[in-house]
């Protein structure tokens, strides 16, 4: 199956995912039924808990690690986008690289920023549920919350072995996959954190675009996954600003 990284290797990092999208992004081969159904409310709809965070940031471990515990429900897809704003910055004498950092993952929370706070300023540790909420990623009452009051998503998604399926779409949106790391350890060298270890799941390592949604069902043949990792898909719109969550499924 030919797919091409939404993220990539970008050294602009004042590019749009709308334009990162435009720039040439080849799609899967997709195989669509020949009959039409209509767009439904998906069933045991997950709620979709976005962070970001950074590993250089000293406010961020007290949220990765609220993560990790939601990251273990089933009805909750957690997602870490580690930002590179903070790998350069000096603290105590010295800076750390987030190696999980990339320069597209800041401008997907600028773009949400954008939407949701009508600024692209940005701040760690950040927490976006289903695209159309946020507050800080290490309050949990908040974010409980805002699991809490989720609304159901509307397209529906099943990955079953080898096969994913995505449902009819009152809409045009993006399908999206993601590799996901599913835990990580790291000891951190430099920087706020130096000398901490630091814990985290379901980190991002590559997004893909599989195709878009349309008026009827669509099979795709999952991409391939190493060791220790999880997988996801994300029905989104990702052209101009990042969108609301449609639909979503985990490996």
């Amino acid at each position: 199956m030919k797919k091409l990284s939404l993220f990539s290797a970008l050294g602009v990092s004042t590019l749009t995912l709308g334009a990162i999208l435009a720039s040439g992004l080849s799609t899967a081969e997709e195989t669509e039924k020949s009959v039409d159904i209509d767009a439904a409310p998906a069933e045991q709809s997950l709620v979709v808990a976005e962070l970001f965070t950074s590993q250089s940031c000293s406010s961020c471990p007290p949220a990765e690690a609220l993560f990790s515990e939601l990251a273990d429900q089933d009805d909750v897809l957690t997602i870490e986008w580690h930002v590179d704003y903070w790998d350069d910055l000096i603290h105590g004498g010295s800076n750390w690289k987030d190696p999980y950092s990339n320069p597209v993952y800041t401008e997907r929370q600028r773009s949400y920023n954008a939407s949701l706070r009508r600024t692209r300023a940005v701040y760690t540790p950040q927490a976006i549920v289903n695209g159309v909420s946020e507050g800080v990623g290490s309050r949990g009452r908040d974010v409980s919350s805002m699991i809490r009051t989720a609304e159901n998503l509307t397209v529906p998604v099943t990955i079953k072995g080898e096969t994913i399926e995505v449902g009819a779409s009152a809409s045009t949106a993006d399908i999206i996959f993601l590799r996901l790391l599913k835990d990580h350890e790291t000891n951190v060298k430099g920087g706020e954190n130096k000398g901490r270890k630091l814990f985290g799941k379901n980190i991002v390592l590559e997004a893909s675009l599989l195709g878009k949604t349309s008026g009827q069902t669509s099979q795709f043949e999952r991409p391939e996954i190493g060791d220790n990792e999880n997988c996801a898909v994300l029905i989104q719109s990702l052209s101009g600003d990042v969108g609301p969550v449609l639909g979503a499924a985990k490996c």
